[in-house]
């Protein structure tokens, strides 16, 4: 393996607060501009945005970009918080459930949390249609909590679906080789368990779910148990539903779409680099790389992409691949002037009544299977 990456050198103080200092300055300058282009619907990235939506997106790109350059993942804690009973502790399960590409001398299955939602499960929820979820941001960012994934989580109990919904704090990846790949799919692998064996959940009651990153999650987690799953007795859940899916992390230098979306190159890098690790492999790896390598599940995958989203192309690519493969069932949404991630972001951007039509497809979807 090669040597994993260091951290950036703005990262270390004294360095970190001039160059935030700096950096603010030049979005400062910027304010009458994007002012400007937010007001004028002819200037608009996109003519079906409102003043808001363009304004924000403007905002959040260089907001983004400086926290990327500096590359700081942020910390988790296993403690319940303000999340109360609802944060759950989740054990490794026996190590015969981590094979192939979860076997890893450096990487080790940890204890984990996760966050429930509405309310810590109770004695009927092995009666439930249980959201399994893998949040977004890039793998250095997020942890399920209410603050990151809350207005997420309404949309799925709300129109998606969803009678309970189990948020994963997987482990985030870091600059000098902490948590890269597999540590994000162990923790996959270890909540799926926990579903099955602590709260006896039926597989076919459970919807694996995730945006961005957390879709790419999921897919890999659809790929393992593709390969696996016989092997260490995992039965099939009962959909998935990958929203705006992170499907080529280290394919970052996109041109479509770059003048519509609040993604920077420096993010998806930031991520790509931290959870590959350096590794020989890492481009290549369809456990990364979801959009290699289709492969055959009887798992039902809803895909949403938004038509103004930097991932518009990978995530079509991806859903055509995998419909092409004899057997699969893959429905895509197309989500119309949609910048990436609507559902994170919908409340913050201005694309919330977007989100939440995308929630009622959701519904939709996994009502009628």
């Amino acid at each position: 393996m090669a040597n994993p990456p260091n951290f950036p050198l703005i990262s270390y103080q004294p360095l970190r607060f001039v160059y935030k200092l700096s950096y603010f300055g030049t979005i400062i300058a910027r304010l009458p501009y994007y002012t400007l282009v937010a007001l004028i619907p002819a200037f608009r990235p996109n003519s079906k945005w409102s003043a808001k939506q363009t304004f924000m997106t403007r905002i959040l790109q260089p907001l983004l970009d400086m926290t990327s350059r500096i590359g700081i993942t942020e910390t988790l804690t296993l403690e319940q918080g303000k999340e109360d009973e609802r944060f759950q502790i989740v054990k490794p399960s026996t190590l015969d459930v981590y094979q192939g590409p979860l076997h890893s001398e450096s990487v080790k299955p940890a204890t984990i949390g996760g966050t429930w939602y509405p309310n810590p499960p109770q004695a009927d929820i092995s009666s439930k249609i249980v959201v399994l979820y893998f949040h977004g941001g890039a793998f250095v960012q997020g942890d399920g909590r209410d603050e990151s994934t809350g207005s997420i989580a309404k949309k799925f109990l709300e129109k998606g679906g969803a009678e309970a919904f189990f948020s994963l704090q997987y482990r985030l990846s870091e600059y000098g080789g902490v948590n890269p790949f597999p540590a994000a799919l162990q923790d996959a692998v270890s909540a799926y368990f926990y579903l099955l064996n602590e709260h006896h959940i039926p597989a076919n009651q459970i919807v694996i779910g995730g945006d961005s990153a957390g879709a790419n999650l999921a897919t890999a987690f659809l790929r393992y148990l593709h390969e696996y799953g016989t092997e260490i007795g995992a039965p099939y859940p009962k959909a998935a539903v990958l929203l705006s899916p992170w499907v080529a992390p280290f394919d970052y230098h996109i041109k479509d779409n770059r003048a519509t979306d609040f993604i920077p190159t420096s993010y998806p890098a930031w991520g790509a680099h931290t959870y590959g690790n350096g590794a020989p492999d890492e481009r290549t790896n369809p456990y990364i790389t979801a959009s290699l390598k289709p492969f055959s599940t009887p798992v039902p995958i809803f895909i949403n992409a938004g038509t103004a989203e930097l991932l518009y192309g990978q995530i079509v690519g991806l859903a055509d691949g995998m419909s092409k493969v004899p057997g699969n069932v893959v429905e895509l949404h197309i989500e119309d002037a949609a910048v990436h991630d609507t559902l994170l972001t919908g409340r913050l951007l201005g694309f919330e009544e977007s989100a939440w039509e995308v929630a009622a497809k959701v519904g939709e979807f996994v009502r009628k299977l």
